[in-house]
Parts: structure tokens; C-alpha cells; sequence
């Protein structure tokens, strides 16, 4: 029987944890869910990971099972925020549904351009921030489930869900989906060789998996993961990128440092790794700062003109390779 083990603590900053005594191997067929016995708190990332791995277990008629213990203290976060629902169980305990309204938005299903819309429309009371924050975090949220109804090829849709702790003024975001993962979206239209290699190329302002022209088209303009990524740089946050093999985590700026946005991500200061237990789907974490700071207010700007700067550059890298005779 293959276990699913559900650890004490996941958050963008120790997410390796997340694979500790796993290896999502259920070749066997048989999935068994099994807790840390005293306590089990995820990040809004991890927490949408799950969800996409019950798609994928679902998706194989792979049915899952699991004991809990019903004194762990943290089964009414796990059930208000869908994760047993998430894996088609019940409630665990009767608890006293709190309004989500400006807290939390738990895991939920986008599986059309209609639902994203709705669900747009839907978020402003979690956000807690000015219009140029919100703008920002919408964009965010918009550019990737956008991508996932549009290429991932999921069947399920997108999970996402996300957390506003009022006392940090921070916002965690997950978003995920179970479908042929960023190598498989990228590899029609670019020369790569390893998912390590797609999620770096992915990362990159002005490069789409729609098609090999360098600024995307007018629909899809590769700037989604760009943008998320300099969103949580602009915060000193974590942002975190994980597909097949391979995962990218940028980490934090420290407050001494100032922030430079960078068209390379391997310029920023990141962990890579590319010897993970493979997810075929693709996931998404972000931690937000929301507090309305001039840095937040012209980051659209900045991001903007670096992907101007981008696009060119490698346009004319491109064409002087180009010899004609």
C-alpha cells in the first residue's frame, strides 16, 4: 500500500518537508493517507498539492484511504479549508463553519474561463490592500488559472485557495492542477531538455509554451509567472514553482539588500532542485505582503519595462545567430 504522509509543518520556506517519507508512487494502486499525530499545518501550497494529487488519483481509479486521529488539533483548519472534502471524505468532526469572508478562500475548482470571472469578482474582501495591490494579486491569480484552463489540459481544472494572517499583513496563495505539467506544455515550441529546464525557461519574461515567437501572442504574452514571481520579490517573500522532477523556490531578500528584478531567474537569489518525487501537474505557492508601499505601487511599471528589455534582448540574440548566404 502506498502511504501519502501528511506532515507536521509545510510553508514555501521548508517546503521539502512536504516529501519527507514520500514518493507518490502508487503503482500499486492503492493510496493511504496518514497524519503527523499531534498536528498538521500546511500552506494554502500544499494544501492545493493535495488536491491535485487526489485528481491524479482519481483521474487512475485509484481509490484512497486513511485513519486520523480525531484529537489532532488541527482537523477543523483542515476540514473548514476542503482538504478531507478535497479526497471525498466527510467532515471528520462536527465543528461551527466560520464566515470565510476577508480570512480565507478554501480549496476550490476552476474549470472555466466563467467560474475564474465569478471567482474574481469574489476575492476583493480577502485581499486587504489598495486598488494597486489588488490590481496586482489579481493579475496574479488570473494569469495562471488562466493558463491552467487554457493548457494544462487538466480534466479536473485548477485547485486554488489561499490565507490572510490580518497580524503579518501577509497573504499565502496556492494554485495547482493535475495535468501534463510545464515540460510537456513547453517542449512543442522550445529545445529542452529536463522539467528543471522548462520551469527556467517558463520563469522567463516574454516565453509561452503557445508558441516559440519571444512575446508570446496577443492572448498569452508570457509574463504570468514573471509577474507572480517579482510580486513576492517585491514583498521579500517566498514563491515557489513545482512540476515533474523539478522545483524552483525563490527565496527571501533580506531587509538590508535592496530588490532588483531580475530576467533570469537564476539571478535571483532561488533553490533549485531537480531530484523530487515527480508531480506531472504544475504548482504554484506565493507569499504576499500586502501593505501598500510605493515598491508595490510601481511594480507593474518596473516589471513592465523589464520585460520590454527582455523581449528585445533575446530578439536580437536570436537574429544574430541567424547567418544568411
Amino acid at each position: 500500500m502506498s502511504t501519502i504522509y501528511i506532515p507536521n509543518s509545510v510553508g514555501l520556506r521548508n517546503f521539502e518537508t512536504l516529501f519527507r517519507n514520500n514518493t507518490f508512487d502508487f503503482s500499486d494502486g492503492i493510496a493511504n493517507l496518514e497524519f503527523h499525530p499531534n498536528y498538521v499545518g500546511l500552506h494554502p501550497a500544499a494544501l492545493a498539492f493535495y488536491a491535485a494529487l487526489s485528481d491524479q488519483l482519481a483521474e487512475k481509479d485509484i481509490p484512497v484511504s486513511g485513519q486520523i486521529d480525531r484529537r489532532m488539533k488541527s482537523i477543523p483548519f483542515l476540514q473548514r479549508m476542503g482538504f478531507f472534502k478535497s479526497f471525498g471524505f466527510d467532515n471528520i468532526v462536527e465543528t461551527e463553519e466560520h464566515e470565510e469572508a476577508g480570512r480565507f478562500i478554501p480549496l476550490r475548482k476552476i474549470t472555466s474561463s466563467a467560474e475564474l470571472r465569478l471567482f474574481l469578482t469574489e476575492i476583493d474582501p480577502i485581499l486587504h490592500a489598495g486598488e494597486d495591490v489588488k490590481d496586482a494579486i489579481k493579475k496574479v491569480f488570473s494569469e495562471i488559472l488562466r493558463n491552467v484552463l487554457e493548457h494544462s489540459k487538466a480534466s479536473h481544472g485548477g485547485n486554488v485557495c489561499a490565507v490572510f494572517n490580518k497580524k503579518k499583513s501577509k497573504l499565502t496563495i496556492g494554485i495547482s492542477d493535475a495535468g501534463i505539467g510545464i515540460f510537456n506544455s513547453m517542449k512543442f515550441h522550445h529545445v529542452i531538455a529536463t522539467h528543471q529546464d522548462a520551469i527556467l525557461l517558463a520563469l522567463r519574461p516574454g516565453i509561452t509554451g503557445t508558441t516559440s515567437r519571444l512575446g508570446g501572442t496577443a492572448e498569452n504574452a508570457g509574463a504570468g509567472l514573471f509577474i507572480t514571481k517579482s510580486i513576492a520579490q517585491a514583498t521579500r517573500n517566498h514563491f515557489l514553482v513545482y512540476s515533474g522532477n523539478s522545483y524552483y523556490k525563490l527565496n527571501l531578500v533580506p531587509s538590508a539588500s535592496s530588490i532588483s528584478y531580475s530576467a533570469d531567474p537564476l539571478l535571483d537569489r532561488h533553490t533549485v532542485r531537480s531530484d523530487m518525487p515527480f508531480f506531472q501537474g504544475t504548482l504554484i505557492g506565493i507569499d504576499i505582503n500586502t501593505n501598500d508601499t510605493p515598491i508595490f505601487k510601481d511594480l507593474i511599471a518596473k516589471v513592465g519595462d523589464i520585460y520590454q528589455l527582455s523581449v528585445k534582448k533575446a530578439k536580437k540574440n536570436y537574429y544574430s545567430k541567424i547567418r544568411f548566404t
